[in-house]
């Protein structure tokens, strides 16, 4: 009779041990964190959106602010939109900037997000400008501040 006891108390025992090594530190945290330079498919599906520039602008703003941030030192030449209209940021005629890119094919700047609709979209990623530069074709020795990618939703 008491080696139930005990055997109960050992089984108590492990499964603690077992559910604050699959609970804790820091990857069982990261996992509630919201990724910041993604754009999910279930986060544009329950927002109602026009097209993927109200998508950003709604959701990840500061993808445009930190592209305005980071062309402020740069000789890229980006223009700040002032005033109404929906803000953002826009190449200016020097080129670099907010490039756009989907599903590999570059779209130009900020404002060809405007001609996605959102329920044409699958994910937006933002990329700085090294890991544009690095992971993205046809940027060549462009100067950039950043890029967002677009993936189309297939069969749709």
């Amino acid at each position: 009779m008491r080696r139930l006891p005990a055997m109960l108390w050992s089984c108590l025992m492990v499964a603690a041990v077992a559910a604050c090594a699959s609970s804790g530190g820091a990857a069982g945290s990261s996992n509630a964190k919201v990724k910041t330079n993604v754009i999910t498919t279930a986060e544009i599906d329950a927002g109602g959106f026009r097209d993927a520039y109200d998508v950003v602008q709604r959701l990840r703003p500061t993808w445009f602010t930190k592209a305005r941030a980071s062309s402020s030192g740069s000789l890229s030449g980006t223009q700040v939109s002032s005033g109404s209209g929906g803000g953002g940021v826009q190449p200016s005629s020097s080129g670099g900037g907010l490039v756009v890119y989907l599903d590999n094919t570059r779209m130009g700047g900020p404002e060809a997000l405007r001609d996605l609709p959102a329920s044409s979209i699958s994910s937006l990623q933002y990329m700085d400008a090294a890991t544009a530069t690095a992971k993205l074709p046809g940027l060549g020795s462009s100067i950039i501040t950043g890029a967002i990618v677009a993936t189309a939703r297939s069969g749709r």
